[in-house]
């Protein structure tokens, strides 16, 4: 079988100039390097480029939002700090005032997966916290879109340029919004992405393999379909699906694991769409995905 390689995106951080202050050894806290976290209050959070809040924003994280922690803790000033990366920019972000209560919490369902010895480089399975939060137009769960930040730190490291959260077509729980989408956005875990360029609409042809490699390796069922693909006139995007997703519609978990699934090598659509064809490219498989109850189901061989 096709093994993709990617490298992971590594953030590194030079050590503030300035004094830090030590920080105490029973600091509580839930967050921890390799963990998801989410801003646990009604208000905008700041990434800044070092850990004070002297220093510039590099972007305002929205309430309920969630970042990737990378490194610390850090303290100064009061302030306990945390490297961490959201939407595929890395910054500071303050966990708490010492002594008050946090604004950054963990995410639910992170439960310790190491890779597997023969895992594809970058399979990382993600948290199974179903909370909803819309992203601009889209609504999400936080599961699919640490999925989808995976995935852009994957793209982004591998030389592509597309951020995936400015391409969303269309999202999840979208019951009946698009009827060509057969169902697959009723439930949860689906998205749709854009493959033109927000600057001249033009297609981002060289983008289109990484796009799809960085996805699957994150753990979408992700496929190209074409301009009129799906009907006349029907714009060309990525549709991807989630692996493992509780909230799944019928027609999205038809999609991973059924007669024209991606886990059998297949492009994922119905009979009424042309389907079932086979995928010129391999299904990408984890470990965490096999442990989910969704192994490789190519033939052997295939």
């Amino acid at each position: 079988m096709l093994r993709p390689c990617i490298l992971l995106l590594v953030f590194v951080f030079a050590r503030p100039a300035f004094a830090q202050d030590a920080c105490p050894p029973d600091l509580p806290s839930g967050l921890a390097a390799g963990l998801w976290a989410r801003v646990a209050h009604d208000d905008v959070h700041n990434l800044r480029a070092e850990p004070t809040t002297a220093a510039p924003a590099l972007a305002r994280i929205p309430a309920g939002d969630i970042v990737r922690v990378l490194d610390g803790p850090q303290c100064a000033a009061g302030y306990v700090w945390w490297a961490v990366a959201y939407a595929g920019t890395a910054g500071w972000a303050a966990e708490r005032r010492l002594g008050a209560a946090a604004w950054l919490e963990p995410l639910a369902g992170q439960e310790p997966s190491p890779p597997r010895p023969d895992d594809p480089p970058g399979c990382q399975r993600p948290p199974d916290d179903y909370t909803r939060l819309w992203v601009e137009h889209v609504q999400l769960n936080l599961r699919t879109l640490a999925m989808l930040d995976h995935a852009q730190a994957l793209l982004t490291a591998a030389g592509g340029r597309v951020r995936l959260r400015d391409a969303l077509m269309q999202g999840s729980y979208n019951p009946g919004g698009v009827a060509a989408s057969f169902g697959t956005h009723d439930g949860g875990g689906a998205v749709d992405l854009s493959v033109r360029s927000r600057v001249d609409g033009r297609v981002l042809t060289d983008e289109i393999p990484l796009l799809l490699t960085a996805l699957r390796t994150a753990g979408f069922a992700a496929w190209l379909r074409d301009a009129g693909e799906l009907y006349p006139g029907s714009p060309i995007h990525i549709h991807a699906i989630a692996v493992g997703d509780r909230d799944l519609s019928p027609a999205a978990r038809a999609q991973i694991d059924g007669s024209q699934g991606y886990l059998r090598g297949y492009n994922g659509l119905p009979l009424d769409y042309g389907g079932p064809a086979f995928d010129p490219l391999p299904p990408v498989v984890c470990g965490w995905m096999a442990d989910l109850g969704f192994p490789d189901l190519r033939p052997p061989g295939a």
